[in-house]
């Protein structure tokens, strides 16, 4: 999708079903030509709504590749070692407000806002479908909704917060930023309406258990440890899920035992990560690869080594893969890889984490042992709080590697500008898109940039 100078403008006019490619089942004509009221009219055009607005993850801007490719770039986990000028300045701290791929990656999340408000306004009115199917769908928008806005918020600050969709390029789209306490209110109020109407199961699309782990991520940021702490025990008290008995089977398979929620792909719409990461001899570019730091991360007999950073062993199509070269994205030709956004394992951390924030260290040291005997590891004993959460950060890091998290974790845990050397706080935050600050007369750039 090309967008224009009206930046959010038409960022926010990505609206319906741009992604229905994803739902192969359903055959319609392209929904970017379609007005709402020829859309929304059964049920076929609204679930192809709802599922253009889960397409937007599959944008390679998004969870396609660059938003956790970048989380990863920024933080000491991943570095640049190809040619693009726009990833080298994320890995040094360095980003210009005209930076293309930062541009592309605001319109991307947005694009998913306005799919969700579509659905959100126009699938409730319509009479033909069955009410709990439109209370389903709406949703499902609205966990959508809540995790693009929760996205934002991770690498801008605070953003403009738009709830009902955009239909033209007017002044309506001039929103002044709002602030990040107000939005994560609305993300709460989006989760808690969604889980109500929710399934319990529905590969690839959002369930009760995805909601309330997210949720419970959004707590973690928060620091709201005793929220955490029991929206995290929900999902991992659910018989729907367990560990993978191996590391590596998570991303040999897809939506294991240990997924929570799994952003899909396959042939027609494909994810990026292994063609970035494999060298050319692999048929990638070889352009981000797993740093020094991070190979070093790993504790002697740790089996997520070698299922996450290749040996020099690792096959793929049969032949090796080169030593030190990420492999949880294997597909590098056709991008099937399927991209693990929530799994069991990150509850289990953000329980872990919860508790030893609250003083309840026996019950988190068994959380956290839990993840060490799953990846070979001996079990850690009678830690102090300080240890302990540190030991919990550790397993974060290698257990989530190239996963998204690590950026993000050393923000909200104030370890970044120590742990990385950033220069100046305010790199902390992304800059706020410069097409979108020269556009739109209510929106400030973020200090520093």
């Amino acid at each position: 999708m090309q967008f224009s100078k009206y930046s959010v403008r038409l960022t926010m006019l990505g609206l319906l079903g741009l992604a229905t490619s994803c739902e192969k089942t359903l055959d319609l004509k392209p929904a970017n030509s379609l007005q709402a009221d020829q859309v929304f009219v059964d049920a076929a055009g609204a679930n192809a709504a709802t599922i253009g607005a889960y397409g937007a993850f599959t944008s390679a801007n998004y969870y396609g590749l660059r938003y956790p490719a970048f989380a990863d770039l920024a933080s000491d986990d991943v570095d640049h070692i190809g040619t693009f000028p726009t990833f080298a300045q994320i890995d040094g701290y360095n980003i210009l407000p005209d930076n293309v791929d930062i541009t592309n990656l605001w319109a991307a999340l947005y694009v998913g806002v306005n799919r969700s408000n579509n659905v959100i306004a126009y699938a409730p009115p319509i009479t033909a479908i069955p009410l709990a199917t439109r209370r389903r769908l709406v949703a499902e928008a609205r966990f959508v909704r809540a995790y693009n806005y929760f996205d934002l918020t991770r690498f801008w600050g605070a953003v403009p917060l738009s709830l009902t969709p955009t239909t033209a390029p007017d002044g309506s789209l001039n929103l002044a930023r709002t602030p990040v306490a107000d939005v994560y209110t609305q993300i709460k109020a989006d989760l808690d309406s969604a889980v109500l109407y929710l399934p319990a199961q529905n590969t690839g699309r959002a369930t009760i258990w995805s909601a309330r782990a997210l949720k419970a991520r959004l707590s973690l940021y928060e620091k709201q440890w005793a929220e955490a702490e029991r929206l995290a025990d929900q999902v991992i008290a659910s018989p729907l899920f367990a560990l993978q008995p191996s590391y590596r089977s998570i991303y040999d398979n897809k939506n294991t035992s240990e997924s929570i929620f799994e952003v899909q792909f396959d042939i027609q719409n494909q994810s990026q990560f292994a063609f970035f990461y494999f060298p050319q001899a692999s048929g990638g570019r070889n352009e981000i690869t797993p740093s020094p730091a991070l190979r070093a991360a790993y504790e002697t007999g740790d089996t997520r080594r070698p299922a996450s950073i290749s040996n020099g062993t690792f096959l793929v199509a049969g032949r090796a893969v080169p030593a030190n070269v990420g492999i949880k994205y294997t597909d590098a030709g056709n991008g099937t890889d399927n991209f693990r956004a929530i799994r069991l394992a990150e509850m289990i951390l953000t329980s872990a984490e919860a508790k030893a924030q609250q003083g309840k260290l026996a019950e988190s040291l068994i959380l956290l042992n839990r993840i060490r005997v799953r990846a070979g590891l001996p079990v850690r004993v009678a830690l102090g709080q300080a240890d302990l959460l540190t030991a919990i950060y550790q397993e974060r890091r290698v257990e989530l590697a190239m996963e998204g998290h690590r950026w993000f974790d050393l923000i909200r845990t104030g370890r970044a500008q120590q742990v990385l050397g950033v220069p100046d706080a305010n790199r902390l935050l992304l800059p706020i898109p410069l097409r979108e600050t020269i556009n739109n007369p209510n929106i400030r750039q973020n200090p520093g940039y």
